[in-house]
């Protein structure tokens, strides 16, 4: 069984390693492109031999690729060759979904690698200890002990974990006088849209409601990006997508903290103050904005531009962003 594990765990390392080699030459490709884009239109390229052999270079590499993707997909916007900003935006993009498995394989390393509780000495003992307790020949220092015990045990399942609530701002106005048929397809393509986000942020688990849905992440970081991209993306969503007369707008709240759980808990079946509290957030929210508890978002201020919303929701100061 060791050795099962063992092995799990050596190949999900050399899989983490692998996606990150990937994504920094991934990332380095996109850098290389970049800079023999703005190299490639200077008037004075042909006094910079080194720069010049380095663009031609870069456009040997390039021209495969972009020649398959002119073939595949249309690449001209108004008469302009638009080839190189999608292979760009596309290598980059890949590289960010390598950047996130490689975190969901080191993860689940680093979760087979450690030593389940119930299998120490010191839980035997314990098993042991209660056995005693039944049979009522333990005294009161026993007892406290075991107490002590428990505790300890339950802290090593306990895993720090941000919960994201998106919701529908008054999504019963919006049916309201219009065809069912037309409101199930933009509320369907709404969920797809969201789901999409959701997998490209790396959501650990997802829970919906009909027009709402708790996602639990790893990272506090994932939690608000996510966010953050679901709202930026309404607009769009209004614009080229929706047909219903209302435009959609959603809340988004967010809380982070310890919790008793484990991988195999749906997210259904999570129970925690922490989650209720990321659906208050949400509730309480204002329209196509994120809220965020005070204590998640503060390790993470100088990247995020979150400010004091001036109010509180379960005794939580809160922050927002706006779109």
């Amino acid at each position: 069984m060791k050795a099962a594990i063992d092995f799990k765990v050596l190949a999900l390392r050399a899989a983490c390693f692998g996606f990150k080699a990937a994504r920094w030459l991934l990332l380095a490709c996109v850098g290389c492109m970049v800079v023999a884009g703005l190299a490639g239109g200077r008037k004075d390229l042909g006094k910079h031999p080194n720069l010049k052999k380095f663009v031609a270079w870069e456009s040997s590499v390039e021209k495969p690729a972009l020649e398959v993707l002119r073939a595949k997909v249309p690449t001209e916007v108004k008469g302009r060759d638009v080839s190189r900003w999608i292979l760009g935006t596309g290598v980059f993009l890949l590289a960010t979904l390598l950047g996130n498995a490689c975190m969901t394989f080191g993860y689940k390393a680093d979760r087979l690698k450690a030593p389940p509780a119930d299998k120490t000495a010191a839980s035997d003992a314990l098993i042991a200890k209660l056995q005693q307790l039944q049979k009522g020949t333990l005294t009161r220092g026993d007892v406290l002990e075991i107490m002590s015990e428990t505790k300890r045990t339950t802290e090593r399942y306990k895993r720090s974990l941000a919960f994201l609530s998106i919701d529908v701002v008054d999504p019963i106005a919006m049916k309201r006088d219009e065809d069912p048929s037309v409101a199930e397809r933009d509320f369907k393509r709404y969920k797809t849209l969201v789901d999409g986000i959701l997998k490209e942020s790396g959501a650990f688990k997802t829970a919906w409601t009909p027009d709402g849905v708790m996602i639990c992440f790893v990272e506090t970081r994932q939690a608000v990006l996510a966010g953050q991209r679901i709202v930026r993306a309404i607009p769009k969503f209004n614009r080229e997508v929706k047909t219903l007369r209302a435009d959609f707008a959603v809340r988004a709240g967010i809380n982070a903290g310890d919790l008793l759980t484990h991988d195999s808990i749906p997210m259904e079946e999570m129970a925690d103050r922490t989650i209720d509290i990321a659906g208050h957030m949400m509730k309480h929210g204002a329209p196509n904005a994120v809220s965020i508890s005070e204590h998640a978002i503060k390790p993470l201020l100088e990247e995020f531009p979150f400010t004091p919303a001036g109010r509180q929701v379960d005794g939580c100061p809160v922050y927002e962003w706006r779109l």
